[in-house]
């Protein structure tokens, strides 16, 4: 029995009380997630997993706040030695995710918006994990996003003979020992549940390659698309990759097997053109300053307009605090000392969270932003958010609920096609500044797109100011009108 599930309605959560021990730091009492599904059965299984995984982030924490005694008092050389296994077990630890991630990821048609929401757990969890490395005086590794996820170590026992084992027995050994992302291990029970259902029980030492191009064409016959199936296919190459590993097979059948083709892929989001961006920023939020109910007040008016012109991602936007927002000195290509306004998008507030090291960035803020009064309304907020009205989902995702509200809204005022959403204002910014001549280099430092540039590994954390800057003032949205500046006389 699973003494933490309830129900609400027709759907299942985990509620877990935080240990006393923790809620300070934690700075709740009791934690409630939604299990995303109204089977009970399936509800069962996912409330022991995320229990599980709330069981070793909260010994992170724990472990982390008992780190903090015991390395005040360690020499300069235990320390080193300290940092660098713990960055060794959280590199062990990350394997498996970026495994899947970086297997998934590399297929040419998955979208970028895809990935991205693939990596929201991980990027929410290395939030908490900095928290107990900052409580600890320990520093955390360099860019490895997958890794904040507390682990367990102790090795996997599996309930049947090697003969008589199936997916999601290899599942189950496969999620306790490696400990991936909550989501990771859901996707890998949904593709064993697939896997049964076209091809049959089989045996994980029985599945040969037949087996998976049988389940290959059966994907594709029930309708999922190219991208889906490969999706899934690697979901299933990673478990039976682990099962060779624990050799319950002589070798994975599922290596190599993908549809290739993309000829069924759905089709990639459209840069927001003139006539759609007319429609939105000609709308009574601009003209007549309308706040719609869930346009979250203030963030109606300026999240469309930075995504404009900073091309940065939703959550990324709806995470800024009033302090991310300050006058920068910087120096020009002449050597001559200047400043401009800046825009920060880190990872270290509370709440705050990255996708990888190249996220980190600054944006110089564009000079129609400021005409606009993007300032003066940052200076007039004086809480832990730029937007406090933005109201976090059961994922914790502060952009989440505003992001469907603006998809539904945009519908509303004209703006038909599908395949424009917010995301589009990113493809936006980076087909302009293409348009404008800015190389790819700059315009990926500007959106914190990883570069396949090792060049860009090279030099200081931050890229410098001075071309972000000159780039900006080439970057013109050509046939559109600014709309009126930002006033609070309606608040």
């Amino acid at each position: 029995m699973c003494t933490h599930l309830i129900k609400r309605g027709s759907r299942y959560y985990i509620r877990r009380r935080v240990p006393l021990d923790l809620v300070s730091i934690l700075g709740k009492s009791e934690i409630t997630k939604a299990l995303r599904t109204s089977d009970r059965a399936e509800a069962i299984t996912r409330c022991r997993l995320e229990g599980v995984r709330l069981d070793a982030e909260w010994s992170a924490l724990r472990a982390a706040s008992q780190a903090k005694h015991a390395i005040t008092h360690a020499s300069e050389t235990a320390r080193t030695t300290v940092h660098k296994r713990k960055a060794e077990d959280r590199e062990r630890a990350a394997e498996e995710d970026r495994e899947y991630y970086f297997r998934y990821v590399k297929d040419e048609g998955v979208e970028e918006e895809e990935r991205e929401r693939f990596e929201d757990d991980a990027a929410r969890q290395a939030a908490v994990l900095r928290q107990a490395h900052k409580l600890a005086g320990i520093a955390p590794p360099a860019d490895t996003p997958s890794n904040s996820s507390a682990r367990i170590s102790k090795p996997a026992k599996s309930p049947r003979n090697t003969s008589a084992r199936l997916l999601p027995d290899a599942i189950d050994a496969w999620a306790k020992e490696r400990q991936p992302q909550a989501r990771t291990v859901q996707i890998a029970e949904r593709c064993a549940r697939r896997f049964r259902e076209m091809v049959g029980p089989v045996p994980v030492a029985s599945i040969e390659r037949t087996h998976v191009v049988s389940f290959k064409d059966a994907l594709l016959s029930s309708g999922q698309t190219a991208v889906n199936t490969d999706k899934i296919l690697t979901m299933l190459s990673t478990v039976l990759s682990y099962a060779h590993d624990q050799g319950w097979l002589a070798s994975n059948p599922a290596k190599g097997v993908k549809v290739g083709a993309r000829s069924n892929a759905k089709a990639a989001r459209l840069p927001f053109d003139v006539a759609a961006l007319k429609l939105i920023f000609g709308s009574p939020v601009y003209t007549e300053h309308a706040r719609p109910a869930g346009g979250a007040g203030e963030a109606s008016y300026w999240l469309p307009l930075l995504a404009l012109y900073t091309g940065a991602r939703l959550e990324e936007l709806a995470q800024l605090s009033p302090a991310d927002v300050s006058e920068t000195p910087y120096t020009d290509a002449q050597g001559a000392r200047r400043s401009c306004w800046t825009i920060r998008i880190t990872d270290e507030g509370a709440g705050q969270g990255v996708k990888t090291a190249t996220s980190r960035r600054r944006l110089p803020i564009h000079p129609d932003l400021i005409a606009l009064g993007f300032i003066t309304y940052a200076q007039s907020i004086s809480g832990p958010r730029l937007f406090p009205m933005l109201k976090a989902d059961t994922d914790g995702r502060e952009g989440a609920l505003w992001g469907k509200w603006f998809g539904k809204w945009i519908r509303k005022l004209g703006v038909t096609d599908p395949r424009m959403v917010f995301h589009s204002f990113r493809h936006l910014l980076k087909h302009t500044m293409r348009e404008a001549g800015v190389t790819e280099e700059v315009s990926d430092a500007i959106t914190g797109h990883a570069s396949a540039s090792v060049g860009r590994r090279y030099g200081a954390t931050l890229y410098p100011l001075a071309p972000l800057v000159d780039a900006m003032q080439r970057y013109r949205i050509h046939g559109m009108t600014l709309p009126q500046p930002w006033s609070n006389s309606g608040e």
